[in-house]
């Protein structure tokens, strides 16, 4: 998600350089409403990318792009403008809150490339999946006031809605955020639990950006923080066994759903799926989610758990 944001504000830079000349940091700063720190962050990012902006210091100074790297000199190819229009359908179809913004965007850079609506080496790309039902605007303005507190290492005071707890309120310090099922979340230290924990942000009710600044853990790393979870729940880590027939069998294959999986074949019906996973909860869904075509093998816990779910479903009908 930070990186959606990043590449769709970098080029906005780009283009706001281009259509008005040289530009000063701080301009770029309020036009893009990020701080001039990242005006800085994005300008290494083109540079990655082989856009060259120019700095040049002083009352008349500014930004401005290298004039050999204008867009207009950029040779994108049939299959880079395709890539950009894929980017863009993947982005509205999975509800991403920049969606529009990316979307005028990529139009822009088709104009002054005199690129077509759609190149003939693009194909339509669809997710199919429900839509998020908040208010973009809302949702996008957190994004943006996250990436500031971010930017800025400010704590924020949230007014947050939690499945297990209600309504409370907590001082949180962001660490990053992402896109899980099409819903972006927030990684942050919750000064209120003493620990890591992902919000939801649809579920913040509200928020403000706090003057205190709190210190980044530098011992935080996300690869270790999400390691063996099956989905965005964390907890103890717990060795399944499971044994999967067709067609599930083939559809567990196609993923990793952890890194150390290990599956084996039982016989040509059937496989074995055994790993170290993290997110009781969702494991448990996921083990229903398949129906009669699972049987858990150990630990007891997960079938006994399995068995009395099941139960509960038999009496509802």
């Amino acid at each position: 998600m930070l990186f959606i944001s990043k590449l769709a504000n970098a080029l906005r830079m780009m283009i706001l350089i281009q259509s008005r000349g040289k530009m000063k940091c701080k301009e770029l700063a309020e036009e893009l409403e990020v701080s001039e720190r990242q005006i800085k962050s994005y300008k290494e990012y083109l540079e990655q990318a082989g856009i060259f902006v120019n700095s040049t210091p002083g009352i008349y100074g500014g930004y401005e792009i290298d004039k050999c790297n204008s867009l207009s000199y950029i040779r994108l190819l049939d299959n880079e403008v395709s890539i950009l229009d894929m980017i863009n359908s993947q982005l509205k179809y999975n509800n991403d809150i920049y969606k529009n913004e990316f979307n005028n965007i990529v139009d822009k850079i088709k104009a002054v490339l005199n690129t077509g609506e759609k190149s003939d080496t693009y194909m339509d790309y669809f997710t199919i999946q429900a839509k998020c039902n908040y208010d973009y605007g809302f949702e996008k303005k957190k994004c943006n006031e996250i990436t500031r507190a971010y930017t800025t290492k400010r704590k924020i005071k949230i007014k947050y809605y939690s499945l297990n707890s209600g309504n409370s309120e907590r001082v949180v310090h962001p660490y990053g955020l992402f896109n899980y099922k099409s819903d972006t979340y927030m990684v942050a230290f919750c000064e209120k639990r003493l620990k890591f924990i992902d919000f939801k942000l649809c579920r913040i009710k509200d928020y403000i950006v706090l003057d205190e600044k709190y210190i980044v853990d530098r011992n935080f790393n996300w690869n270790e923080y999400s390691k063996n979870s099956i989905g965005i729940y964390k907890g103890e880590e717990i060795n399944i066994a499971i044994k999967i027939k067709q067609p599930f069998a083939t559809i567990i294959r196609e993923k990793v759903w952890v890194n150390n999986q290990q599956i084996s074949d039982v016989d040509e019906e059937s496989i074995l799926f055994k790993a170290k996973m993290r997110g009781y909860e969702e494991i448990k869904s996921w083990i229903l989610s398949m129906g009669a075509y699972v049987e858990v093998i150990e630990p007891e816990r997960l079938k006994n758990d399995i068995l009395s779910e099941i139960e509960k479903l038999r009496k509802l009908y």
